[in-house]
């Protein structure tokens, strides 16, 4: 049994629909042939140099990423540019690419559920909903906990999860009884969780003055790195793509990439 590269694109479309996407998002196909037979398939944060060498090392002519490759407007494509390179060398190796963004974001079992799994928690709710065709999605997950835990606690969970930095805004020794996640830059929730009378988010990406204004007010931030943080989702796109191809032998290889920020 083969599947064409079309196959995986309306599996993944019937999960994570590309309507619900945000309006300046560019998920879905990138560059390439949804008629193509797939041989194998890559999963990766964000289509990058070491990632391509990886699938075409590995013949995976399949490329799935969670940050679009073609996120702005492109005025043109030149071999000089790094940018531009990269997409002669993914034609070149006829390799098509699929972007899976926001709709991973607003999924029940997207990206903040992956992030919550990972650490050992089960979100019990969105942050922001909408309804589409019956079906609840939305942005940010919320954890309600049985009993209050110290954020240090929480912090520490979260590092040894991701074996990665983690920044608090906050004292250590703060009792919480609920938290919030969002996967990527979700300060703009921080309004609606207070709302929840939610006080502790974790996300990545929040500017000096509005950690400094979280500060002031009382409300917890515990910042990890947006790609190592996104990465979680990788898991979940392998177990239900790996039910999906259970009946052929498509292989499907996982790329995770070092953060570009060092701590010294």
């Amino acid at each position: 049994m083969s599947l064409k590269a079309e196959d995986i694109y309306n599996f993944l479309n019937n999960w994570s629909p590309l309507n619900i996407q945000e309006s300046q998002d560019n998920s879905g196909l990138q560059i390439g042939d949804l008629n193509a037979e797939v041989k194998g398939i890559l999963l990766c944060v964000d289509v990058t140099q070491k990632a391509i060498e990886f699938a075409k090392k590995h013949e995976l002519n399949l490329i799935i990423s969670h940050h679009p490759l073609i996120f702005n407007p492109l005025y043109k494509i030149s071999k000089q540019d790094p940018f531009g390179n990269l997409i002669f060398q993914i034609i070149k190796a006829n390799i098509t690419v699929f972007s899976w963004h926001t709709p991973l974001d607003k999924v029940k079992d997207g990206v903040s559920e992956a992030i919550l799994n990972k650490i050992g928690y089960k979100g019990s709710d969105f942050v922001i909903k909408t309804e589409l065709n019956g079906e609840i999605f939305g942005l940010g997950r919320v954890v309600y906990l049985e009993k209050s835990i110290k954020l240090q606690e929480l912090v520490n969970k979260i590092k040894k999860a991701f074996n990665s930095w983690v920044m608090l805004v906050g004292e250590e020794e703060t009792q919480i009884s609920n938290f919030a996640v969002c996967g990527g830059s979700g300060s703009f929730l921080i309004k609606e969780l207070k709302k929840l009378q939610v006080n502790t988010l974790i996300t990545s990406d929040v500017k000096y003055h509005l950690a400094k204004e979280c500060e002031v007010s009382g409300f917890n931030l515990i910042l990890i790195d947006h790609a190592v943080g996104e990465s979680a989702v990788l898991e979940v796109l392998e177990t239900k793509l790996s039910e999906f191809v259970k009946d052929t032998n498509i292989p499907i290889k996982t790329f995770y990439e070092k953060s570009p920020y060092k701590i010294l």
